[in-house]
């Protein structure tokens, strides 16, 4: 990890800043454009959707591709691309009518054959985070240029939520499956949404110009600029001068501070979020696994989480903001969401001393515990320097596990670099979040075996949980499949290859006196970085 020097950090971002505004703002007073500034804590990783991960690069992607549907304020689902659709009776043969006189950003017309390439091309080549909503597609065929059919294998519980952005095939047929999750890094991307990307600078800014032609009808907002800042109160200080319209990822203290100082033309949105910051430990029983081999006694991991007052780590890492959370669906999703009751290993460190001594993990000399084989339980806990919230729940994590008699070291690093460590099976434990679709099949199914050295990120294998996410896709019954659901929660709480740490706030701050129209997604959630970009086409300046 590279070290770097504060203050010129400050310098270079300041720069950066400064050239944006040139290159922006003064031609925006000139022809009095709209320009949307957006100021977030973290890096886009990429503009090819193949390869991203992150909140804000899956901000990106949304508004430059379009899905078949979307959601309204109660989760319900909507047209998008496809005005409507239908389902025969077998439950297996799918209809989609599309939108009529959709163009792509380059002019050329959008049809049903953009759909079935983008979904062959997925399925066919086993591609990125959208594989999963594609795989059971048997056959795909155009009836016309704007009605497609989809026949899956079996009936799908989560039809037809199909989130997968819909790609040009002009321009797509054209990238080498091989390329698509490697080298091709999507600079000019094309789709049909309100907004596209024109400049984007690694580190800085990502930029995009307004869809004269969207088919939804032309968004009032000019351009969106989302630039990213190294310093937290840098990015409120811009807010408050003006410079920013909406920050998003904003730490609980300067969230506070915001509430606190009360300016009438910002709101400080503490809204509720479909994430979840987990304390993941490696469980991998592969011997390529690098992690302490002592973290795959369940009992340890059980002893940990006794030990953890999560709510204290709350109170101060997060000022208080969230909840202390349980299992992997968030409460936000109430009907699929379980509820542990007394079942929740709630904060007890006795507890957590008798499991251990139970288990035989004696207390030595030097106030660590060691196994039966002799061995200390001394591990290695990884966080993001991205992430200051991350940093001071692991010092707390410390503490706490020093009171149980066992060791952690805190090693900070940054994102690519923890990345790099988990997916070669290099960790013993880290901190890190999901962001939770609509329909829990997504989460549930990173905790799959076949998602190892996929999308999993602490390599659990369990055949009867693996086994119950089958048969939940496949279950229409609604209340049945939601009982499924539950009970792979169970069981994925009862191996704790997982800590929930806590359910988080989605903390942002926004101005009103530039723009009105914000939309909050759900009814209870943020009004960016969430299901739906309604935000982007309802914004207007005030009093246009």
């Amino acid at each position: 990890m590279r070290k770097v020097n504060k203050l010129a950090l400050m310098l270079v971002i300041l720069l950066a800043f400064s050239l944006l505004i040139a290159g922006c703002g003064g031609e925006e007073a000139q022809d009095e454009r709209n320009v949307l500034r957006i100021g977030y804590m973290r890096e886009i990783e990429s503009l090819n959707p193949m390869v991203i991960w992150s909140v804000q690069a899956y901000e990106v992607m949304n508004l430059n591709y379009n899905y078949l549907m979307g959601w309204d304020e109660d989760l319900v689902v909507t047209p998008k691309l496809a005005k409507s659709w239908d389902v025969d009776e077998s439950g297996m043969l799918w209809t989609f009518y599309l939108e009529e006189g959709v163009t792509w950003h380059d002019g050329e017309p959008f049809t049903a054959e953009d759909v079935k390439f983008t979904f062959e091309y997925i399925r066919d080549n086993e591609l990125g985070y959208f594989y999963d909503y594609v795989a059971s597609m048997e056959e795909i065929e155009v009836v016309d240029e704007n009605t497609v059919t989809i026949k899956t294998d079996e009936p799908i519980a989560w039809m037809p939520q199909i989130l997968v952005p819909i790609f040009p095939k002009h321009i797509w047929s054209e990238i080498d499956p091989a390329d698509a999750e490697g080298e091709f890094t999507n600079e000019n991307p094309v789709g049909t949404g309100p907004f596209q990307v024109i400049e984007h600078r690694k580190g800085e800014f990502t930029r995009m110009a307004v869809n004269e032609n969207y088919f939804k009808g032309r968004p009032a907002i000019d351009e969106v600029i989302i630039i990213i800042y190294a310093n937290t109160d840098m990015m409120v200080e811009a807010l408050k001068q003006g410079e920013l319209d909406v920050i998003g990822d904003v730490p609980g203290a300067q969230f506070k501070a915001l509430q606190e100082v009360g300016d009438p033309d910002i709101v400080a949105l503490d809204a509720d979020s479909p994430s979840f910051t987990e304390l993941s430990f490696n469980v991998w029983e592969d011997e390529a696994s690098k992690g302490n081999p002592i973290l795959l006694d369940r009992e340890v991991r059980i002893a940990i989480e006794y030990a953890l007052d999560r709510q204290e780590m709350i109170d101060v890492a997060l000022m208080g903001y969230g909840e202390v959370g349980s299992t992997l669906v968030p409460p936000l999703f109430e009907f699929w969401h379980l509820d542990l009751g007394e079942d929740f290993r709630a904060y007890d460190p006795q507890m957590a001393v008798d499991i251990l001594e139970a288990a035989g993990y004696t207390l030595g000399a030097d106030g660590i515990r060691v196994s039966p084989e002799g061995d200390p339980l001394s591990f290695t806990l990884l966080i993001r320097n991205e992430s200051p919230d991350n940093q001071k729940m692991a010092s707390m994590i410390k503490d706490m596990l020093a009171e149980v008699g066992i060791e952690i070291t805190v090693s900070v690093i940054d994102e690519g670099t923890l990345t790099d460590r988990i997916y070669d099976g290099d960790f013993d434990m880290f901190i890190w979040g999901w962001y939770v679709d609509v329909d829990p099949s997504s989460i549930l199914k990173v905790a799959t075996t076949d998602e190892i050295m996929s999308w999993s990120d602490c390599f659990y294998s369990n055949p009867v949980y693996d086994e119950l996410h089958l048969v939940q896709q496949r279950t229409l019954d609604r209340d049945q499949r939601r009982e499924l659901i539950l009970e792979m929660q169970r069981i994925f709480y009862n191996d704790s290859p997982y800590i929930m740490l806590s359910y988080d706030p989605e903390l942002m701050a926004y101005r009103t006196d530039k723009y009105e129209g914000w939309v909050r997604n759900p009814r209870t959630g943020p009004v960016l970085f969430t299901n739906i970009i309604d935000t982007y086409e309802e914004l207007r300046p005030i009093g246009e």
